[in-house]
């Protein structure tokens, strides 16, 4: 193995130790993040002007901040997948193009959100399930939770896109400034100023604008691009930056699904069921709100493993991927049993934590509700926590829609349809079984497709066991390197080979991609998809850790290592830019379609509409590979010094070629001859 495979550490470190590494940073960051959802809660809870109804009336504007935070995640993890391509490829001007067009689109939605919920605020409000002294205290909230969007959402475009840039540490630490200064101001606004609601609103803003201030500074110091003012300007990056970033959208709109339908729920049924609205809706906020934190630590788990995961199943190191998932699944169901065993055993500590539901609510039925809802609706949140996990699991191996199916089964498909057949059926008491159930199909589902994949796996494992080919890089003489670019179906390969036997040098196509596995460590099946321009980057919490930025930088280190030995010829790869510092001769293989269509007849027995469909898409991956590299246009005969249509023949074909070397040559050895009789001329 060469040097660098052995300095990829996620491939050779042990498993146990890389978990602890990444999963732990995960961890904090999330339940930082928690931290602003829940902190509120607590001291609202305690203060007996407020107490179930202030927290009920936090619940209700609950959904308007995950849509905040939804459309900053949308856009600021989307954002940081193009940041991370863009330092693959060197390109720190679209680095910085990229987070200025995030932060321009940033700022217009989050003030066109504001906008909208100041305008129809109450409208929303009472159409989320807001009713008297619930409604007053859920509006008087929402004054400055909304007045924070802009701060909130850019701090959540921006968090990403630091850890992106490579400094996890300082995005990790300017949320838990903002939250250390939520949790400060409240019990001072709230108690000590007597704002109520408006305070724990405020201490809730000034928390927010801090933490975005911190990150603003960030971009003063930024290590792989530098913003200038112009970058601000939009650009039509935000169409990768949306595609990317969909995934964190879904899921946050899922969360505002469930907390809306619960909400109107709560608040149709409650009385019919003997609760007063402010209890149902009050402790069902803090229930989601607990679930919240359980489940962070859960997904940070799971994201701490992610890097892990995708590393390795993409260098088909089975053993490893197998060994992370096992870890992974035992730290998250001492985390859900231990949570479990909480809600289960000592509800009543809840009481402690957010207060006995203030001024205006009987205590006993209070406490009753509590309990129940702890018990029952958190009851299986082992299974959610596995869930999410193994969703996060299936995103690491590149199956995001098996992660999508799980979670939203989970959350949307079965839960929401669920908890409307459950209440209109049994109450609120019916009600809350709507979640373990939910977590029960979902956990059945997830099971399922996880044995599936892992029976893959092993079926993998034993095919990448009898798997034994090794290649090298030949010894050549000093001359000319050729760097051949072709359509689908026009000879380059054997035109390349014949060539290659002309020169008397070495020849090099499919053997580099083997001679790419061995120097970084991944599989020959990975670095195919990669070269096919099958596999895109996936966004990793941690820059530099993605296998296929790895694949490329091992194969831009071997073509540089083969032409270091001197003459030889190149099939692909986008060798040509890759190796511009040795000034090779830089062929295009082209012919008419019609022709490579019957060629690819003749050699596959296709029919013509399937290998015109197989030209098409193979030339496609191959210009998407091309420009992924070298940023420019593949096909374009101005990026190459010679366009050969093969249709005239292979062997006639490398005469062409031939002949032009011949002729460069030449020209080369005249302009020598005359530079040297020049500066013989100009000494005499």
């Amino acid at each position: 193995m060469s040097e660098s495979a052995q300095n990829n550490f996620l491939g050779v470190e042990k498993v146990g130790k890389l978990m602890k590494m990444f999963a732990i940073p995960c961890v904090l960051s999330l339940i930082i993040q928690s931290l602003y959802n829940l902190v509120d809660q607590i001291y609202i809870g305690h203060c007996d002007t407020l107490g179930a109804a202030g927290n009920a009336a936090t619940g209700i504007v609950y959904p308007l901040t995950v849509i905040a935070l939804g459309i900053g995640l949308w856009i600021g993890d989307g954002c940081a997948a193009c940041l991370s391509l863009n330092q693959g490829q060197g390109n720190t001007k679209g680095a910085a193009k990229s987070v200025g067009t995030a932060l321009f689109y940033g700022t217009a939605a989050s003030i066109v959100l504001m906008i909208i919920c100041f305008c129809l605020k109450d409208k929303i409000l009472v159409a989320i399930g807001a009713q008297g002294v619930i409604l007053d205290m859920s509006s008087e909230y929402a004054n400055f939770i909304i007045g924070g969007f802009l701060f909130f959402t850019l701090a959540c475009v921006l968090n990403p896109i630091v850890r992106a840039d490579g400094s996890p540490k300082f995005a990790m630490l300017a949320m838990a400034i903002g939250a250390i200064i939520n949790i400060a101001l409240d019990p001072l606004f709230i108690f000590g100023f007597k704002m109520g609601m408006t305070g724990a609103a405020l201490a809730t803003f000034l928390g927010q604008l801090i933490t975005f201030v911190l990150h603003v500074a960030y971009l003063f110091k930024t290590k792989t691009f530098k913003l200038k003012l112009k970058d601000l300007i939009p650009s039509k990056a935000i169409a990768s930056i949306l595609k990317f970033g969909i995934s964190s959208l879904l899921t946050q709109l899922a969360i505002v699904i469930i907390s809306i339908v619960n909400n109107i729920l709560l608040f149709k049924f409650s009385a019919s069921s003997g609760y007063d609205t402010a209890i149902t809706q009050g402790v069902i906020t803090l229930a989601f709100k607990v679930f919240g934190i359980v489940v962070s630590v859960a997904i940070g788990i799971a994201s701490g493993a992610q890097p892990v995961i995708g590393y390795n199943y993409g260098a088909k190191k089975y053993d490893r991927v197998k060994k992370a998932l096992l870890y992974m699944m035992i730290a998250t169901v001492v985390v859900g049993a231990i949570a479990t065993l909480i809600f289960e055993a000592c509800p009543q500590v809840f009481l402690y934590i957010f207060g006995n539901g203030g001024e205006g609510v009987d205590p006993v039925v209070y406490k009753e509700f509590t309990f129940l809802t702890f018990r029952i609706y958190l009851g299986f949140i082992l299974f959610t926590c596995v869930i999410k996990n193994l969703a996060i699991f299936f995103q690491a191996i590149g199956s995001p829609i098996k992660a999508t199916l799980i979670t939203m089964t989970r959350d949307v498909i079965v839960l929401v349809p669920l908890s409307i057949i459950m209440v209109n059926a049994g109450g609120i008491s019916a009600l809350l079984w709507s979640a373990p159930i939910s977590d029960a199909v979902a956990f059945v589902l997830a099971l399922g497709l996880t044995l599936n994949v892992l029976a893959t796996i092993s079926k993998k494992e034993k095919e990448v066991a009898q798997i034994s080919d090794t290649a090298e890089i030949k010894e050549a003489k000093q001359g000319i390197i050729v760097t051949i670019a072709r359509q689908h179906g026009a000879s380059g390969r054997e035109i390349g080979k014949l060539l290659a036997e002309k020169l008397g040098a070495p020849y090099y196509n499919k053997d580099l991609t083997l001679l790419t596995a061995q120097e970084s460590g991944l599989s020959r099946e990975y670095v195919r998809d990669v070269e096919d321009g099958k596999l895109q980057k996936i966004e990793t919490l941690y820059i530099g850790l993605d296998p296929t930025d790895q694949a490329r930088q091992a194969q831009e280190k071997v073509l540089k290592a083969i032409a270091q030995k001197g003459s030889c010829v190149i099939v692909g790869r986008a060798a040509d830019k890759v190796l511009e510092e040795y000034k090779p001769l830089r062929l295009f293989i082209h012919a008419p379609l019609e022709y490579r269509i019957e060629r690819i007849m003749q050699k596959y027995g296709d029919s013509k509409e399937s290998a015109a469909d197989f030209i098409a898409k193979s030339d496609k991956r191959r210009a998407n590979y091309y420009q992924l590299i070298t940023g420019e246009k593949w096909g374009d005969f101005n990026n190459y010094d010679l366009a050969v249509d093969s249709s005239i023949g292979v062997e006639s074909a490398v005469d062409v070629i031939l002949e032009y070397i011949k002729s460069t040559q030449k020209e080369t050895e005249q302009v020598t001859s005359a530079d040297f009789a020049s500066e013989a001329v100009e000494k005499a």
